[in-house]
């Protein structure tokens, strides 16, 4: 799935198997959409398994053992067969692995196959290419080729044999190639074969051709002791001080850089040791002014800052030759499918002090790259590229907005400054946009922030308009001493997963009309309407169910285990079981009135109290909740795991979780009720070892209050009994059929016919038979009603 996300984590038994001489299988079958996954592993002595689990990744969001399904649909691809391990390194226990061959098994390959590409040239990701550079491939198939079959598509412009593609090759395999690249720019490249079948092939690859003397800022060399700075900085050997070197300098925290983590140690930051700025040896391809002073052979080393928090930043001071710049982050981003967001601020005043004061230049919009490095270049809000104007001593800051997710990272290499032609005049632009171009946001109350900054040209605060969707919407817009900011909360929410488009429109103070056009997808989980039960609670509360297992059990810390042992004819041997009746969940094996989270007086998880031990234990809590149609937001405080279900009756312990988290969780979770009704939900909680409570809460979405669920002061209350009522369905009035000079007038379901000769009424009461016929005369406008 990703990075720290785990189906399976096995601190039980079956770590403790063999681990040498052994074959690792992994069985991965695509039926229906979902991902059947088997490990093994096989002593290759005897050929025995010694261990194997099955998991199924479905497109739904499914309970792992670690990290979030996010997102939640299986990768379902072409793609290489890659081999990747690391380990979750715990500060004692290291271990070597080696790997000593490895077997890939496909199935048969089918009569008819689509090209394939190889010998692709440059590599992928490649950076400060010559601009003599040739983008090559060559293309083979079972089926005849042409010169034809293959084009390049280079930064948008498609070249084929007809206008400069050079193609050699016959038969079966055809070689293209072109040339003529220019310097300075950055190249997404895409490689297409397509064969006598129609079938296409084709492979994108970025690269660039920057030059190795425009100005280039590594990420690491943020501004230290008050604002000072190293205009050429060298590289330098690691662990040791140089004063032409970045390495082991001070920075301010609040002047030079702003990290929410404490003090690094030296594994933590091993090139500029004392800043909480977390830094490591870069994975990016090495370039020539790292190789030239010996490279790691010599202990010298490219570095990366990573570790990254929402509302981090790091000052840069350099000297600026005057001219006109786009501006390219480099960075790696693994695991963030939603891709993340920095921007780059210039200091307006007060550098080198804690008073500074910035405007935002634009912004750099990170996609996922795995673990490759790509140039991202400064953009507006709506992803048009930003020319900077720069001239002399500068201060730049690097603002971080998107955080890094606990299952992706977000590794920044370095800005590289690109001298461009004077654009022009540069009218007022929209920069900062939240959410940004093409971008997806998590909520159930998405709002919408720009800010419009003035250039050499001003914008005209009165002219600004926001719309959605084609519609103007009524947002609050106040003038800055920079120009305008925007705001607005989205009165209607758009259905999940659609694209939505969002303009914002004015004129400037030379009367130019601008605007600017985005989309973005609003996405969020909504229970199903087919749980809906209408009718009224009559008992109020929870039913609790508390399993424990013996003193000095083995077992998983994980939601598979929990269900394990809630199930009935467990593997598990059962100690003890407590079933009550409960009317909040605010538990805690410590004493009761306790504080173990967010609320106070905390009462002991049911049956711990004549328990002879705290551990292994799993709870389960189901009701009936009565929620309104509208947007909620719950949340469980707890340690360990949890999930949160709601389900069409409470035997369906497999359906797809609202939420769930392995591990201790402070954690709320957004969603949407289409229908009125007592909805069923199942809660499940687990602990192994050590401390132990359970919260579950509701959170007023617009105070952030928090109740829980069923207390006296909540507007949750559930209920373990209920009335159901029967909803009759709604009468029906047919369309009216004119019998000579009268009307005849039908409808089913009961109820009273009125007649009335104006929408807006009178009404007169015609009949209250039904099924019926009432033959009225038809003149004059008629209108009907029924009702019941």
């Amino acid at each position: 799935k990703g990075i720290q996300k785990y189906f399976i984590a096995d601190d039980g038994e079956g770590a403790t198997l063999q681990n040498e001489n052994i074959t690792l299988s992994l069985k991965l079958e695509v039926r229906g959409g979902n991902v059947e996954v088997t490990g093994s592993i096989i002593d290759k002595a005897s050929g025995d398994v010694l261990w194997q689990q099955t998991v199924i990744d479905t497109p739904a969001a499914d309970v792992m053992t670690d990290g979030t399904d996010e997102p939640a649909a299986p990768f379902i691809t072409s793609g290489y067969f890659t081999l990747y391990c690391y380990q979750q390194f715990n500060g004692s226990d290291r271990y070597r692995l080696v790997y000593d061959n490895a077997a890939l098994v496909a199935p048969p390959v089918p009569d008819k196959i689509a090209p394939t590409l190889s010998a692709i040239h440059p590599t992928a990701f490649a950076n400060f290419l010559p601009n003599n550079t040739e983008v090559s491939f060559t293309a083979t198939d079972d089926e005849e080729l042409t010169d034809s079959s293959v084009a390049i598509t280079l930064n948008g412009t498609t070249y084929t044999s007809e206008n400069g593609l050079s193609v050699s090759g016959t038969g079966n395999t055809r070689s293209a190639s072109l040339g003529n690249l220019e310097i300075n720019t950055d190249y997404t490249a895409t490689l297409q074969a397509t064969d006598s079948e129609g079938s296409t092939t084709t492979r994108t690859i970025y690269f660039d051709t920057f030059l190795s003397s425009n100005r280039v800022i590594e990420a690491e060399d943020y501004d230290f002791d008050d604002g000072l700075f190293i205009n050429d900085p060298e590289p330098s050997f690691e662990g040791f001080y140089s004063p032409e070197s970045y390495a082991l300098q001070f920075g301010s925290e609040e002047i030079d850089f702003h990290d929410t983590r404490e003090n690094a140690d030296a594994e933590d930051n091993p090139y500029r040791e004392p800043d909480g700025a977390r830094t490591q040896r870069s994975r990016d391809i090495v370039r020539s002014k790292f190789s030239a002073k010996g490279g790691s052979a010599q202990d010298v080393y490219d570095y990366d800052i990573g570790d990254i928090a929402s509302g981090e930043w790091m000052n840069y001071t350099r000297n600026f030759s005057e001219g006109n710049y786009l501006v390219y982050l480099r960075e790696s981003l693994a695991n963030m499918h939603n891709g993340g967001e920095s921007r780059l601020e210039l200091v307006t005043s007060g550098a080198g002090t804690e008073s500074q004061q910035t405007q935002v230049l634009g912004s750099f919009l990170g996609e996922l790259t795995g673990f490759q490095y790509r140039n991202f270049p400064l953009t507006d809000g709506t992803g048009s590229p930003v020319i900077l104007q720069l001239d002399g001593v500068t201060t730049l800051r690097l603002h971080q907005v998107t955080a890094d997710p606990d299952d992706g990272a977000r590794l920044l290499n370095y800005l590289v400054f690109v001298p461009v032609p004077d654009p022009g005049l540069q009218r007022a632009t929209v920069l900062g946009l939240i959410p940004n171009n093409g971008s997806t946001v998590r909520s159930v109350q998405p709002t919408i922030e720009a800010s419009v900054v003035n250039r050499d040209t001003s914008v005209n605060v009165n002219s600004l308009q926001l719309s959605i969707n084609d519609e103007i919407v009524p947002a609050n817009i106040t003038a800055t001493s920079s120009g305008a900011s925007i705001s607005y909360t989205l009165a209607v929410l758009p259905k999940s997963g659609a694209i939505n488009t969002g303009s914002i429109s004015f004129t400037d103070s030379d009367g130019e009309e601008i605007t600017k056009t985005w989309t973005f997808t609003v996405e969020y989980s909504s229970l199903d309407p087919a749980n809906a039960i209408s009718g009224n609670g009559t008992t109020s509360g929870m039913n609790v169910r508390v399993v424990q297992a013996p003193a000095g059990s083995i077992m998983e810390s994980t939601l598979v285990r929990a269900e394990e042992q809630l199930k009935k004819g467990s593997s598990i041997e059962i100690e003890q079981e407590t079933i009550i009746v409960d009317s909040t969940i605010n538990y805690s094996q410590n004493e009761s009135g306790s504080a173990d989270g967010h609320f106070p007086d905390d009462v002991q998880f049911p049956g711990l109290e004549e328990a002879f031990h705290a551990d292994f234990f799993t709870t389960e809590v189901t009701t009936y909740l009565d929620l309104e149609a509208g947007t909620y937001r719950f949340g469980v405080r707890s340690d360990d795991g949890y999930k949160v279900q709601c389900v069409t009756d409470f035997s369906q312990v497999n359906t797809a979780p609202l939420a769930f988290w392995s591990g201790t969780a402070n954690v709320t979770y957004d969603f949407v009720v289409t229908r009125n009704g007592l909805y069923p939900f199942r809660l499940v909680h687990y602990e192994q070892a050590g401390g132990a409570h359970l919260e579950w809460f509701a959170e007023d979405l617009d105070s952030g209050e928090r109740t829980l669920i069923n207390a006296d002061n909540s507007p949750i209350k559930a209920y373990t009994e209920f009335a159901e009522v029967v909803q009759l369905a709604p009468p029906i009035l047919h369309a009216p059929v004119r019998t000579a000079n009268n009307l005849e007038i039908t409808w089913d379901g009961g109820g009273a016919l009125y007649a009335s000769p104006s929408l807006g009424g009178p009404w007169t009461e015609i009949s209250q038979s039904s099924p019926a016929t009432v033959n009225i005369e038809a003149s004059g406008n008629k209108f009907f009603r029924v009702e019941r």
